[in-house]
């Protein structure tokens, strides 16, 4: 195998994960997340990392708080230009139209290390109907040498 090679796979697997989302619990399983570069915390693309909807959904009732609980798997902090954490909500037909999630929560990127547990507190939106719902956790790293930005997405029910 070459030089190059065998440095090219080094980089890919020191760089697979980032963020994972705890609660409501992920689309994607939740293994090896004690670790950093977790590969089930490995999710590109907006808006939910290109993973399909869960069939089991959590239920919610409009207008509750609720903590939505995720990881910091792998830190990309970039102190020139720090990114940030956000967590948003849309319906499923929001996600499927890639139309814009509504933006609840943001708190900006730190050094922290890899592995930290962080919290956001949201109200759960009062919806026109009783519908199925996709809550996204997203990691904007603004790190020129790694991804743009890493997805998590959970399936909920939003109650009346």
């Amino acid at each position: 195998m070459s030089a190059k090679i065998i440095v090219l796979l080094a980089c890919v697997s020191a760089c697979v994960a980032h963020l994972c989302m705890l609660s409501p619990p992920q689309r994607s399983p939740l293994t090896g997340i004690n670790k950093p570069g977790s590969r089930s915390c490995f999710m590109l693309g907006a808006p939910c990392g290109k993973q399909a909807p869960n069939i089991n959904k959590l239920y919610l009732s409009a207008g509750e708080n609720f903590t939505v609980v995720f990881q910091k798997n792998l830190n990309h902090f970039y102190a020139a230009n720090p990114g940030y954490f956000s967590v948003s909500i849309g319906s499923e037909s929001d996600e499927k139209n890639n139309r814009t999630l509504t933006e609840l929560y943001r708190t900006a990127d730190t050094s922290d290390p890899s592995l930290t547990i962080m919290t956001a507190n949201i109200m759960v939106p009062r919806p026109v109907v009783e519908q199925p719902f996709v809550i996204q956790t997203q990691y904007v790293s603004n790190n020129p040498t790694e991804p743009p930005a890493f997805y998590q997405c959970a399936d909920v029910v939003i109650m009346l």
